[in-house]
């Protein structure tokens, strides 16, 4: 990427963050997360600028490339839900964003080490087209929580604010998630196939793990004797949010992937954010408030006796229980 084009590129991402913070209105909560969100693309594009190594330069610039394909996936997704309203379109989009950039990068380098490459764009393809399908049957037919309730709470604002608040928040932190992917497909050691195999092995943990969990939960509504109640055996027995965990394994396993690479470690990145976000930052604590408003003396207890994302250490109730059995 010439020096232009990179300067170019960063004069922009700034210009969107004047416009993020223009366009933030007062009674927004969460305002700091704001800030790290779109400082980061800030920071990649600064560090782009500088005279790197040939093969994390290029790493770095196939990143910014995912990012541009999402910018564009996201900015789709906001026209369609302004039109429906219902930003709920975006849940969609965020399971297509990362398969497409994917596939993307792919069809620009046609990279060399084939077996990686389709390995990697084979289950990017599987996820995405199974969290897709899930996501569509939940989200396509009405606005649900939390996107309706913003609508309700901002107003007349929504209308631009919905652009940042749902669609770039998220456009941004998928592409932070993605950052594996820019260096499993320029990878210069296709011969290391023992690493494809490690995070090939990770990624179908996470991936048997969270169909598990979300096939047994299906199950579980289905019945209507369950109705109210809260599923607490099979792998939901095991951890509070399998079907989280899941996913942040198979995140995981691709950074494993990327370790082919030589700067694909700097790809942590990726998977940290997305345990993060999925445990500890967004997911995980938007559903424990839900259930703990909804059933709070069930998941009370649930609580005491299962582990809230990681398996380890088991809660002391949990132990006791377990010894006298």
């Amino acid at each position: 990427m010439p020096m232009d084009a990179r300067a170019l590129s960063l004069t922009i991402w700034a210009l969107v963050c004047v416009l993020w913070l223009v366009a933030m209105p007062k009674k927004t909560r969460g305002k700091a997360w704001h800030y790290v969100i779109m400082s980061v693309p800030l920071l990649v594009f600064a560090v782009r600028l500088l005279d790197l190594p040939p093969l994390l330069a290029e790493g770095i610039t196939n990143w910014l490339t995912c990012g541009l394909v999402i910018a564009v996936i996201t900015a789709l997704a906001w026209a369609a839900g302004t039109m429906k309203r219902n930003h709920g379109i975006m849940d969609v989009a965020y399971s297509l964003a990362p398969a497409v950039a994917g596939w993307a990068l792919y069809t620009i380098h046609r990279p060399a080490n084939d077996l990686l490459s389709l390995g990697f764009l084979a289950t990017l393809t599987l996820w995405s087209v199974r969290l897709s399908v899930q996501t569509w049957g939940h989200n396509i037919r009405s606005e649900r929580q939390p996107y309706a309730h913003w609508r309700k709470t901002f107003g007349k604002d929504w209308l631009w604010w919905s652009a940042f608040q749902v669609h770039l928040l998220q456009g941004v932190t998928i592409w932070v998630w993605c950052a594996p992917f820019a260096f499993i497909l320029t990878a210069p050691t296709p011969h290391v196939l023992w690493i494809a195999g490690a995070g090939l092995l990770v990624w179908l943990s996470g991936f048997g793990l969270q169909s598990t969990a979300d096939r047994q939960l299906a199950a579980f509504k289905a019945n209507p004797a369950n109705r109210g109640g809260l599923l607490d055996t099979g792998v939901w027995a095991f951890v509070r949010h399998p079907n989280y965990l899941g996913e942040s394994l198979m995140w995981a396993g691709w950074f494993v992937m990327a370790l082919s690479h030589p700067f694909g470690w700097l790809s942590i990145i990726g998977p940290a954010y997305n345990t993060y976000f999925m445990g500890f930052a967004s997911a995980a604590p938007f559903k424990e408030g839900h259930m703990a408003r909804t059933r709070p003396e069930a998941w009370a207890a649930y609580c005491a006796r299962t582990p809230r994302f990681f398996p380890f250490p088991r809660p002391r109730s949990s132990k006791v229980t377990e010894t006298r059995a």
